[in-house]
């Protein structure tokens, strides 16, 4: 059987949202082996930045036999330009010709939904359910399950939300060798690397946030992303010396995938790309305060044992503390390990191609016991009296009602 002729649609000034999208684009033309795409398999990334062999060794190829029908690539908007944009000949496929597409944005939803695409899939990149528009998907994907109830809450019903888990953005997966990716970026290889989203400091007081980070009680070297940021790269500048950090900044480039791949620890906001960046990379996460919205799936995600989050902006060092220790920053590798984002493409087109077909399982009820779920310990529970031991209980209840009358004198 082939696979389904899909569209992957995007419209985004966050590159990591492209990058995904490209993700997913080569997960459904069948082109991920052993857990990477063609993209990520030693090529150039589209900034240039060459990557290494260091991805999981499962098997994550793309579902679907036989025949090739290509993934389409965000299509021109229309006829003329298409044959414009292959010097004037037969036009590539486009929207009109998808089965089904797959919109990481409202604004691409709705486009395929005017143009009358038959199937439509929402794909949430990020931890964030905000959604700009009517979420009128036939289905709807989401990175973790922490975000399902969000979704509900946007009149979504449960049977078209499933979980596909994060998906590494096209050019993040994990190294071979962190301390070799540092020395050849020229910073200390014997201390934790840290990370940090510089969007997700307060640019208009940096002040509180650098101090936390200048109160962290372990070493560390500092690599802050400024992403495509020039006023923020400036405020860095300015204040970051004397604060007495290692600290250097990069932007979005060849050097972000190396960074990221090269970090003990991220740190971040939980809506921010730097999340799925660090389950990609295999490094431990720490969440900066969320906003009062996030709250709950704050909560979640923390109780799910996947990052540690700062609850307060006092609280901030004891955060990354927690994070940089041993068995803090082994714990959430491991968590972020299991959430398996190198495989998130073949897991969303997996589902994409069942729900073409019609082979989507029921989604489950959210709540339910898995098998049999133990609500006590056996030393929890009232030993139950044997023979002689077991009270009348009429008699017992007899004389409680005695007592009670001789206190009330009756």
């Amino acid at each position: 059987m082939s696979r389904p002729r899909a569209v992957v649609l995007v419209q985004s000034d966050e590159p990591d949202a492209e990058r995904i999208a490209d993700a997913v684009r080569a997960a459904l033309r069948g082109e991920v082996k052993n857990g990477k795409t063609a993209t990520e398999d030693g090529a150039p990334t589209e900034d240039g930045a060459p990557t290494d062999d260091g991805a999981p060794t499962d098997d994550g190829a793309a579902p679907g036999e036989g025949g090739r029908a290509p993934a389409i690539a965000l299509p021109a908007e229309d006829e003329e330009a298409d044959v414009a944009a292959t010097g004037g000949g037969r036009p590539e496929p486009s929207l009109r010709d998808a089965e089904v597409a797959v919109a990481l944005d409202a604004a691409s939803l709705a486009r395929a939904r005017e143009a009358g695409v038959p199937r439509r899939v929402a794909l949430l990149p990020f931890l964030d359910a905000r959604w700009d528009g009517p979420l009128d998907a036939d289905l709807v994907l989401v990175p973790h399950r922490a975000l399902v109830d969000d979704v509900l809450e946007l009149g979504v019903p449960r049977t078209k939300v499933r979980v596909a888990g994060p998906i590494a953005p096209a050019g993040f997966s994990p190294p071979g060798d962190r301390a070799a990716l540092r020395e050849a970026m020229e910073v200390r290889p014997e201390v934790p690397l840290v990370v940090v989203r510089g969007a997700a400091l307060d640019r208009d007081d940096l002040a509180p946030a650098l101090v936390q980070l200048s109160l962290v009680g372990r070493d560390a070297v500092w690599l802050f992303d400024v992403g495509r940021d020039p006023e923020l790269a400036t405020a860095l500048r300015r204040h970051v010396p004397g604060y007495g950090l290692d600290a250097s900044m990069f932007a979005d480039g060849p050097e972000a995938p190396r960074a990221y791949r090269a970090a003990d620890v991220v740190l971040g906001r939980l809506e921010g790309p730097e999340a799925i960046r660090a389950f990609a990379v295999g490094a431990a996460f720490a969440s900066v305060p969320p906003r009062r919205h996030q709250l709950r799936l704050a909560h979640q995600l923390e109780v799910s044992g996947v990052m540690d989050v700062a609850d307060a902006a006092a609280t901030l060092s004891v955060t990354v503390d927690a994070a940089l220790s041993s068995e803090g920053s082994e714990k959430l590798r491991a968590a972020a390990a299991e959430l398996d984002a190198p495989g998130g493409a073949a897991r969303a087109a997996k589902l994409v191609t069942d729900f073409v077909r019609g082979a989507l399982d029921a989604a489950p009820a959210t709540g339910l016991p898995r098998g049999l779920e133990r609500l006590s310990e056996p030393s929890e529970t009232r030993p139950t009296p044997k023979g002689d031991e077991a009270p009348d209980g009429d008699a017992s209840i007899d004389e409680e009602l005695a007592a009670l009358r001789e206190k009330l004198g009756l």
